[in-house]
């Protein structure tokens, strides 16, 4: 995605602007991935898992409610989108996870529809072969290394890949994208990189190394689709909320992150969407496109 020193640029379906978007702790993630010893404190240090349950018991006790209104300020947090009221809050983590009233975001009643399973700035490869290598954040992947299931990687050679970035003042629930019935939700163990931006030239591998959740998704329109949620330092707990077996809803919640920012992933089969043309186009311009749950990413 586009971005420069202080912030991302990324555009906006809904009101076709492209919008600049403010980098948290922008000089900490400079510090982390430019100096050798910030290299060193993010190698030793932060992409471990204690480091992460440290900040994420903090962000849980009642004190930190007093960072929540000058949050919503800085980041200009659309509160009227949500279920409870400001003052109801009981911690700044119970914030970072609030529901939203979900008449905010319609579900299209057209079958072939695939819907966005969540609020993020989306990059949609529309084939991924089995020798594509993808860059993300300067870090490079192919489908082998994301799955790290060479027997999975092969069902979706050809296929397409939907990579959606939250923001920290996003809502933070993932849903299913079309009706039908999930398996269980299995962990991929791995670090916990900053999903900041990444300045230098020193890959960092968050993608490919971070721990992650795969839900393989037997979709009543798009065939079996994988549903990937990446954690990351500060995201140590990716909260699933649905029963493995039991057949969902299109756009039934399927879970949530809590405290940071953080990335979902949908791979399809070969054949089994068309991704809408302007996350493809914008993608081949290295520019995400931020599209809210209950739009359409692409057509069976």
């Amino acid at each position: 995605m586009a971005h420069t020193e202080s912030c991302f640029t990324y555009y906006d379906r809904r009101s076709g602007q492209l919008v600049k978007e403010p980098i948290y702790a922008s000089p900490f993630f400079r510090w982390s991935y430019t100096t050798v010893p910030g290299g060193l404190a993010t190698e030793l240090l932060f992409r471990h898992r204690c480091v992460t349950r440290l900040c994420g018991w903090y962000f849980k006790q009642p004190w930190s409610r007093r960072r929540i209104p000058a949050f919503v300020l800085k980041y200009n947090v659309n509160m009227e989108e949500s279920a409870r009221r400001l003052e109801e809050f009981t911690s700044f983590n119970d914030f970072f996870t609030r529901e939203i009233d979900l008449a905010t975001r319609p579900i299209p009643p057209d079958h072939r529809v695939c819907i966005a399973p969540n609020d993020g700035r989306i990059l949609g490869h529309p084939v991924v072969d089995a020798n594509t290598t993808f860059g993300i954040k300067r870090h490079t992947f192919n489908l082998s290394r994301f799955l790290r299931d060479d027997t999975l990687a092969k069902q979706y050679v050809g296929g397409s890949m939907v990579i959606s970035r939250f923001y920290l003042q996003d809502y933070h629930y993932f849903h299913f994208p079309d009706s039908g019935t999930p398996g269980p939700a299995l962990p991929i163990q791995g670090k916990h990189y900053a999903l900041g931006p990444y300045w230098g030239r020193t890959p960092v591998p968050w993608f490919s190394e971070n721990y992650r959740m795969l839900t393989l998704f037997d979709s009543d329109h798009f065939g079996q689709i994988a549903m990937v949620e990446i954690g990351a330092f500060t995201v140590g707990s990716i909260q699933q909320r649905f029963n493995p077996g039991v057949r969902v809803a299109k756009g039934a919640r399927k879970g949530f992150f809590e405290l940071g920012g953080s990335t979902a992933v949908l791979l399809f089969q070969r054949g089994a969407i068309r991704l809408d043309e302007d996350l493809c186009a914008r993608t081949e311009e290295n520019i995400e496109t931020f599209v809210r749950f209950g739009e359409s990413i692409g057509k069976a």
